[in-house]
């Protein structure tokens, strides 16, 4: 439970022992801060004075023991992991050496340390308890392995070096809680090492899923606390932002009356009196009340976040288009490319440019024709019985030039409806209805999760009160009876019964498949997406090198017909010599055939450029699906965004799951007694934890 019912303990002088929770705060959070001899500690409201330091040994052992003020239980606390303390290196090797089968002398000190301060205190009722953390589990399970009467507790602890643990032993006086997001446990479970950590096994449920942000977090979910005992999650201001309560011992639920973990069963019958009864409802009201309380506002935050990405969508939208239209042209590679997905872009002029190099160039070739068709090279004809002619074929040229710059606009049209027809249609899975069809089903379900939430609270609050109000009652009953049995009046008195309202939470045909649904959105969408592009575009590209082609091919032929003639007429003959002589018949030549070349080779440097360009483009167009696949998935629902809401989801199912084992241990206590009002408490409280559960698996249909 939390600080309240804590806090609420120590006032009413029960469970102000050092229980797991306490004994958990000590190994994760005050063991790293070092306290000094003399010092106080506190924890839970219990203060802890810190009665012997043991800090910067040979052996790398730091250690320290605190007496509880309240009980005098004297508990020692194992330091962990500490590379930054002054001998941490011996940390470290002994981190290492825990795989092996060595004697460590850490571990050696840590029973010797042990033992002194047992006998130090030995008229003080010597050491109850043991605590530690990473390094620190090992240690304090080392030390009490074979004293069953000292207590060990231990958070994310590490392993025993191979051999130490007795098969034959059960070890019961170990206690290890293992979180749920630390890696270092995580490991041990998944290479089957935590057969080598003895005594109890407790999951509880803290910590930050990791989301790749910070190495704090690795830090912070193996110690099970961070400064502040809060995550902080967005910024101020910004949609979304809180903070998530990640204290370890806090995830810890112990009974409301013994103060028993829960995690082995129920807690051991109790008396239902009035006592047992005000108990229960101030826990209700304070610890209950509070942890309820985080679990809606983390739910709040997330359905804050989701109405934000709704209120996105058109920017979600077009970050999605321009991802595209860049993709697309840093593919091709070219610059003349550059804005081919709009109307207008630049590649449409510059086929009306290329259109005018080849009219220059057929210019240049009629004016090289007059000069080929001047009588000296009338006689060269004769001589040769040869025709030169370069006109007839840039006709073809200039038709082949027209119908490029017609499919160039084919796939501009094409492209503008990938980007406002079929990439809407990404986030609306595929349907007919372009909507932001993921976050209006996420928000419609959030819905019905904060109407439940706030139902639950008030069925909690109303509870709360029956409870109160019913040993109220029994304070009442009992006054009455005394009063009879000293003769000064007669019992007068009536238990209330309960009523048991009904609080009937909503059912919701939302996220039926869970967040599942991103996926088989994301997945029929990209297939429909890729279906259709390649279905359309791959052709169009193709007809477009096509045509490229051909018109390098036609540009060649122009260029050796040019060529030709003039090697033709200046090909060295005697009559040519002769002409040469008395005219500038070669120069003319030679300055029509470089006006009418330099043209056509430009032509076709651009034309060549394009034609790599559109080749690049088909053959890499797959992989650029596949490479836009994952802007799609951000796009529908942006990456941190969710991230954001997973991490209030799980802290928020946390605690509903952490409250239906407390609500579970509640209906165990108030079972199977006669009273007809503790039967209708029995009842309400099973309908309690139902919702509890329901709330759950609504909550768990949005999360990842």
């Amino acid at each position: 439970m939390g600080r309240n019912l804590k806090e609420m303990d120590v006032n009413n002088n029960i469970n102000v022992a050092t229980n797991d929770r306490n004994l958990v705060e000590l190994a994760g959070l005050h063991a790293y801060k070092y306290p000094r001899l003399d010092s106080t500690v506190e924890v839970n409201g219990i203060e802890y004075l810190v009665m012997d330091t043991n800090y910067n040994t040979p052996t790398g052992l730091d250690a320290f023991t605190v007496r509880n003020e309240s009980t005098k239980e004297i508990t020692i606390v194992y330091v962990g992991t500490d590379a930054a303390a002054e001998n941490g290196k011996q940390d470290l090797l002994t981190d290492v050496q825990l795989l092996s089968d060595l004697t460590l002398p850490q571990l050696e000190a840590s029973a010797e340390y042990l033992n002194r301060i047992q006998k130090e205190y030995m008229n003080e009722g010597g050491v109850s308890s043991v605590t530690g953390n990473s390094l620190g589990g090992p240690l304090a399970n080392y030390a009490v392995r074979n004293r069953p009467d000292i207590k060990s507790v231990t958070l994310n602890p590490a392993l025993f070096p191979k051999g130490v643990i007795d098969p034959n032993k059960s070890y019961d006086n170990i206690t290890n809680y293992f979180t749920n997001y630390d890696v270092l446990t995580g490991t041990l479970i998944a290479l089957n090492l935590d057969s080598r950590i003895p005594g109890k096994r407790y999951d509880i449920s803290t910590g930050i899923p990791m989301i790749g942000e910070k190495f704090s977090i690795l830090t912070n979910n193996h110690t099970g606390y961070t400064d502040g005992g809060k995550y902080v999650i967005g910024l101020d201001g910004e949609p979304g932002y809180g903070e998530i309560h990640v204290e370890a011992d806090a995830h810890i639920m112990t009974s409301i009356w013994t103060g028993e973990p829960l995690y082995g069963g129920h807690s051991d019958r109790i008396e239902i009196n009035r006592e047992n009864l005000n108990l229960l409802a101030e826990a209700l009201s304070g610890d209950v009340t509070t942890r309820l309380g985080y679990a809606q506002d983390y739910l709040s935050n997330s359905q804050e976040i989701a109405q934000h990405e709704g209120d996105r969508y058109s920017e979600r939208l077009s970050r999605l288009q321009m991802i595209f239209e860049d993709s697309f042209e840093n593919l091709i590679g070219n610059p003349l490319f550059i804005g081919i997905t709009t109307t207008g872009h630049r590649l449409t002029s510059e086929i009306d440019h290329l259109i005018s190099l080849l009219n220059m160039a057929e210019n240049a070739s009629k004016s090289l024709n007059g000069v080929l068709n001047s009588p000296p090279v009338e006689l060269v004809e004769h001589l040769f019985n040869r025709s030169i002619s370069v006109e007839s074929i840039f006709g073809q040229a200039r038709n082949q030039l027209l119908e490029f710059k017609q499919e160039i606009n084919s796939l501009t049209g094409f492209l503008q409806n990938i980007l406002h027809k079929e990439i809407p249609e990404l986030f609306s899975g595929g349907k007919e209805t372009l909507e932001d069809l993921l976050v209006n089903e996420m928000l419609a379900h959030y819905e019905i999760i904060k109407a439940n939430s706030v139902k639950m609270n008030s069925h909690i609050a109303e509870f709360q009160s029956q409870v109160g109000d019913l040993a109220k009652n029994f304070g009442e009953r009992d006054s009455s009876l005394s009063a009879s049995i000293s003769g000064e009046a007669s019992v007068q008195h009536e238990v209330v019964m309960p009523k048991k309202n009904d609080y009937v939470l909503e059912t919701s045909n939302h996220m039926l498949i869970g967040m599942k649904v991103k996926e088989i959105y994301l997945d029929g969408s990209f297939e429909a997406f890729k279906g259709v592009s390649h279905r359309f575009l791959l052709p169009l590209l193709g007809g477009l090198s096509g045509i490229a082609f051909t018109i390098e091919n036609t540009l060649e032929v122009i260029s050796a017909q040019i060529k030709g003639a003039m090697n033709i007429a200046l090909s060295g003959t005697v009559p040519g010599k002769i002409i040469s002589i008395f005219s500038d018949f070669d120069d003319k030549i030679r300055s029509y055939v470089s006006s009418a070349l330099e043209p056509i080779d430009e032509l076709a440097a651009t034309i060549e450029g394009l034609r790599d360009g559109l080749t690049r483009l088909t053959i890499g167009f797959p992989a650029l699906l596949d490479s836009f696949r994952p802007y799609i998935d951000s796009a529908i629902f942006d990456k941190t965004s969710y991230s954001n809401i997973h991490i209030y989801n799980v802290s928020a199912m946390a605690i509903h799951e952490e409250m239906e084992m407390l609500f579970d241990d509640i209906v165990h206590q108030l079972s199977q007694h006669k009273g007809n009002s503790i039967q209708a408490l029995c009842e309400i409280s099973q309908r309690v934890k139902d919702n509890m559960i329901q709330l759950r698996q609504q909550v768990d249909r949005v999360t990842l």
